[in-house]
């Protein structure tokens, strides 16, 4: 009992001076200059109007930067692009025209020497396939069918904060990247390492360098690459300072999948009680299997199958069929109302709430839905614990004011509007 009680006092010292070192560094890091224009004016997952829209414009030749085709040249250097000409290219979107080319989020085309880069950019959400042909095979044969690009002269690169695949769905009947001249990239890596070459040719171009600048600041804030080197050397002297330290280390990362997977359960269990204990009926709650596979796998490689993706149907005492719903193709947590489980009564009831409550549902080919009204650090998303919102669900307590503060009286106003 007494060799449980000091392994149980180890673990805790280990804990306790871990969180010092955090602590630490997050006051030396709330004392930095924390203003950054990009976060300020978009949101900081937001990959079509801010990273995508930005390298856009740096890449075009025609952008006001004045730097002609440097930035693209030196972009072209970093993927180890040695024959695509630049004279006469493209870059969609730009600084004129800010709509994507076809849906493609940066698009770099010479339609003289028949040449393409298609860059696919995933921050968070995943890809967006159709029923009868997947994202990048759309893309590729869209680019070769209407623009007139051999395909041999078409490359993709698909963009992820953590160097990801993409989908099976999304590459289609080409299978692989290798397929369509393809490859992964990521932020850290090729996208900084091509933001610090700009940087050097823009030193004397204060406005410009400022917003290189902050833009870099913005990426290692995301991709956690902005974490103090001496905070990390800490981290691991600590970790390496005795056998015990080691051990519990270990021991946390093994078991790690398992405080998710409670952490999820829990979640969708107590938020079905509390809809339960408001009236609502539970039509459909998760199995233990979404749970798992959500969890256990990691949900962009082969082994995790988009397929159990899951969340929660209710009905209302009026009627009203309604979902709550989280999936690896999703950024957030969202709910909604799946249209073919709507009657005519109910449908003018909905369009009457329309009328005065503009934009408040988004409308697809199958549902009304929204995303939960959450700050951005209170935003769930299962397939990802590193997002903190999702990451402080294991807090029970935290748990308890998510569900009971926000997510169930934001669907009990909502309905409560309705009638009015």
């Amino acid at each position: 009992m007494n060799g449980v009680k000091k392994n149980t006092d180890r673990e805790q010292s280990f804990l306790s001076r871990m969180a010092v070192i955090e602590y630490k560094y997050r006051m030396l890091d709330e004392n930095k200059e924390q203003f950054n224009i990009f976060s300020a004016l978009h949101k900081e997952n937001d990959e079509v109007r801010l990273y995508s829209r930005f390298i856009s414009v740096l890449l075009s030749p025609e952008s006001r930067h004045k730097k002609n085709d440097v930035f693209l040249k030196l972009f072209l250097h970093t993927l180890s692009i040695d024959n695509f000409m630049v004279d006469k290219c493209k870059v969609y979107p730009s600084e004129y025209n800010k709509s994507e080319y076809s849906e493609i989020d940066i698009l770099i085309i010479n339609r003289i020497s028949k040449q393409a880069i298609i860059i696919e950019n995933k921050i968070g959400a995943g890809d967006s396939n159709h029923e009868d042909e997947g994202q990048l095979e759309r893309y590729f044969n869209l680019i070769h069918q209407k623009d007139g690009i051999p395909k041999e002269n078409i490359k993709v690169f698909y963009l992820t904060p953590d160097r990801r695949d993409p989908s099976d769905k999304s590459l289609g009947k080409y299978e692989t990247l290798e397929n369509i001249n393809g490859a992964t990239i990521d932020y850290e890596h090729e996208i900084l390492n091509w933001l610090d070459l700009c940087l050097k040719e823009c030193i004397n171009n204060p406005y410009l360098r400022e917003s290189v600048l902050q833009f870099i600041d913005l990426i290692k804030y995301m991709t956690n690459s902005d974490n103090n080197i001496q905070e990390r050397l800490e981290i691991i002297d600590l970790i390496a300072s005795s056998l015990d330290n080691m051990r519990a280390t270990k021991l946390l990362v093994e078991n790690f999948k398992y405080v998710k997977w409670h952490t999820a359960w829990n979640f969708w269990k107590e938020l079905a009680d509390a809809f339960n204990k408001e009236g609502f009926k539970i039509d459909i709650r998760p199995t233990e299997s979404n749970i798992t596979n959500t969890t256990h796998y990691e949900v962009y490689k082969k082994s995790y199958s988009s397929l159990n993706d899951y969340g929660l149907y209710l009905i209302t005492s009026a009627g009203f069929k309604i979902y709550i719903w989280n999936g690896t193709d999703d950024d957030w947590i969202y709910w909604g109302i799946i249209k073919s489980d709507i009657t005519s009564n109910q449908l003018d009831l909905i369009n009457e709430f329309m009328k005065t409550h503009p934009g408040y549902l988004k409308i697809s080919e199958l549902s009304y839905w929204k995303y939960f009204d959450l700050k951005d650090d209170e935003n769930i998303f299962f397939p990802d614990f590193l997002h903190e919102g999702t990451f402080n669900l294991i807090n029970k307590q935290y748990r308890e004011i998510m569900i009971k503060e926000k997510l169930v009286p934001e669907i009990k106003n909502f309905f409560k509007d309705l009638y009015v």
